[in-house]
């Protein structure tokens, strides 16, 4: 049984042993006596008793509540033997004395240095924290003022960062040791600064000790560069949300009356149901806000290097929500792919002439025209348009085949794809496309409509020409014509000669020949 008494340190209060009490008195009373008339003996007792106080309260729990004499003896030891740090020109440090300056605080943290700062201390006590010159920081955050976020993100600091009020916290900034000496070190280097303006602590470490802070150092920059790079991405694609997503942005390159369009009226033409538009929002916005999120949390932790718990389960909690969103997307996307699995249409005849050269002749939209000028481009760019409840697409593909006879021959091929090829085929006779042949000349238009509710399904119109021997076919500058080969003909290497072309939306022309393997 040992008798304890009840001390106040610091303003907290304790309940010691009593030979817990006189032993930490004993130690305060060499280390008054040591300190003598020196400058700033009262700020560094002050800190010392600070961080015997913090010590002690560290020790306390449910389960204890006494502080005891072993625990004063630990204090003691790690702050260090007040007998040893007096000032001696000739006087060398012992060796543990050496390995205690040598040790890094495992309690480090933040803080904003504003002894050192330009504004509010930030840059200083990041530079601090890093152990990385200051100019480096100050740099970093003048190139993300110009990014557009690095004056928000110094606020933000400033605001939620606490500024080192004593030496304690001057020492668990820079990780160092919190022990007598530092301690002292760290009031007589404050005094310094009031008088000559110095803001550099120089410590002297053993070649061994050098090289590992070095590479702790190399660690802590490559992993604050990193961060802020993550940071940097996530304001991007925060950026980018706001705009495209929230702000329903009409950026989807198909015409309208009102303009592009959003991507949710564009969804609205390629997704079957409504539901399938709500689920790609739901998927996508769980995609988009942790990625957001996720950029940010870890660009955070690795910038200040912060080790949380809670910090890497939220890292895994977004990254699990980032999945879940992504499955959801997939699956919309699958939906969409089986609507677009099968290919099925049908061919009608236009007609058949004789003559040796069939004249094609695209038809462009009517366009008003104006008492000034007159305009003579459509001004369409090759995807659709909508107009009402119709889907306006532009270009049409032709294919040339021999005739059998020695008449031309015209057919309009209309395909879709869908479910299934049922679906297609029922699509493809909804395709509306002019096409007529007037002596020897062919009037086709360069464009064709289908109704909004078939939904983008690849629909698409083919002009089918067979050309008799001899005979050829113009249109604008060019004339076709099929020489020896046949373009069906098969041979032995399983390839067919073809003769295509295609006709743009603007009635300009493009014409293809090659082989095509057939297996």
């Amino acid at each position: 049984m040992k008798k304890t008494l009840s001390v106040n340190i610091k303003g907290l209060n304790f309940t010691v042993e009593e030979d817990a009490y006189e032993l930490l008195q004993d130690y305060l009373d060499r280390l008054e006596a040591t300190l003598g008339s020196q400058s700033g003996s009262k700020d560094i007792l002050e800190d010392v008793e600070l961080r015997i106080a913090e010590l002690c309260n560290e020790l306390l729990s449910e389960t204890k509540t006494v502080i005891e004499t072993a625990d004063i003896e630990k204090i003691l030891a790690n702050l260090g033997n007040p007998e040893d740090y007096v000032d001696l020109e000739d006087e060398e440090e012992s060796e543990n004395t050496s390995y205690q300056k040598g040790k890094i605080n495992k309690d480090r943290k933040l803080f904003r240095d504003e002894e050192d700062g330009r504004i509010g201390g930030v840059c200083s006590g990041i530079s601090n924290y890093f152990n990385i010159d200051v100019a480096i920081i100050r740099i970093i955050f003048v190139v993300m003022f110009f990014s557009g976020f690095g004056f928000l993100l110094y606020l933000v600091l400033w605001m939620v960062v606490p500024k080192a009020k004593n030496s304690i916290d001057k020492l668990r900034m820079k990780g160092q040791p919190i022990t007598v000496e530092n301690v002292r070190s760290e009031v007589e280097n404050a005094a310094e600064k009031i008088k000559d303006g110095s803001k550099r602590v120089i410590h002297s470490l053993g070649s061994k000790e050098s090289y590992r802070r070095r590479a702790s150092k190399g660690g802590r920059i490559l992993s604050s560069i990193i961060g802020v790079i993550l940071i940097c991405f996530g304001f991007v694609h925060l950026i980018s949300f706001l705009i495209l997503i929230i702000g329903g942005l009409e950026f989807v390159p198909v015409q309208s009356e009102e303009g592009f369009l959003s991507i949710t009226q564009f969804g609205d033409l390629v997704l079957a149901d409504p539901s399938d538009i709500f689920w790609v929002w739901v998927g996508g916005l769980m995609v988009f806000l942790s990625v957001i999120l996720f950029l940010f949390l870890l660009g955070s932790l690795l910038l200040f290097k912060i080790k949380s718990l809670v910090g890497r389960f939220s890292l895994l909690f977004l990254f699990i929500i980032g999945i879940i969103g992504f499955g959801i997307c997939m699956n919309q996307g699958f939906r969409f792919g089986k609507d677009m699995a099968i290919n099925g249409g049908f061919k009608t005849e236009i007609g058949s002439v004789q003559t040796q050269e069939l004249v094609i002749i695209p038809q462009l939209e009517t366009l008003e025209n104006y008492e000034d000028y007159e305009i003579t481009d459509d001004g369409n760019f090759g995807f659709i348009t909508l107009e009402g409840d119709q889907i306006k697409a532009y270009g049409i593909e032709i294919e040339y085949e021999v005739s059998s006879d020695s008449l031309f021959h015209i057919r309009q091929k209309f395909s879709s794809q869908g479910a299934s090829r049922t679906m297609a085929i029922d699509k493809s006779t909804h395709i509306n496309h002019g096409a007529e042949l007037i002596g020897d000349s062919l009037l086709i238009a360069t464009n064709f409509s289908y109704p909004k509710e078939d939904k983008w399904r690849a629909q698409r119109v083919t002009l089918i020409i067979e050309i008799p021997v001899g005979g050829r076919v113009k249109l604008n500058d060019q004339i076709i014509h099929l020489g020896e080969e046949d373009p069906k003909e098969q041979n032995d290497d399983h390839q067919y000669y073809n003769e295509e072309g295609y006709i743009r939306g603007n009635g300009k022309y493009n014409h293809h020949s090659h082989w095509h393997y057939n297996y």
